[in-house]
């Protein structure tokens, strides 16, 4: 026992119920970010490639306009730096596996929640079974960045505690 007469058990899940919580924040916040960026890239891309093609129209028949020509370059170099770019950073993928990480840590964490509604019955059985399923999701959850995981845990502060 605990202070206060709480098996110890139960304060370690009730604290990794926390921990889960902040994960499950951080992933869907990280999932709506990419997927976020996935869509500027794409219009910001789409937009650039329309410039170009307008510009080179309106260069072409107006062979002396200097300035539209450096435009038209500068609009074709970028729109191909952000086509490469939705390449590289694959932020469909990583939007999707942040997703499932979300999905997966606010199952176990739900389940948590209930061993822990059984405060007299938890046992040591469960805290390994808990960690061993947290191990899991980690090895396949994609990494958080910082600064994703300080917006989770500041969003967690501005929630009321259940008592």
């Amino acid at each position: 026992m605990a202070d206060g007469g709480v098996p110890a058990h139960y304060e370690i899940l009730e604290r990794w119920s926390r921990g889960l919580q902040m994960l499950h924040v951080a992933h869907n916040i990280a999932s709506e970010r990419f997927n976020r960026w996935n869509r500027v890239t794409g219009i910001s891309t789409a937009m650039l490639s329309a410039v170009v093609g307008t510009t080179l129209f309106a260069s072409l028949s107006a062979s002396g306009l200097t300035g539209v020509r450096v435009i038209a370059g500068t609009a074709s170099l970028l729109a191909a730096a952000l086509s490469a770019g939705q390449l590289v950073w694959n932020y469909p993928e990583l939007a999707s596996r942040h997703r499932a990480a979300a999905v997966r840590y606010a199952t176990l964490r739900r389940h948590v929640d209930m061993r822990l509604a059984s405060r007299d019955q938890v046992t040591e059985a469960d805290v390994d079974v808990t960690s061993s399923e947290w191990e899991e999701i980690e090895q396949s959850a994609p990494q958080l960045p910082i600064g994703v995981r300080r917006r989770a845990r500041r969003e967690i502060a501005s929630i009321p505690r259940r008592t």
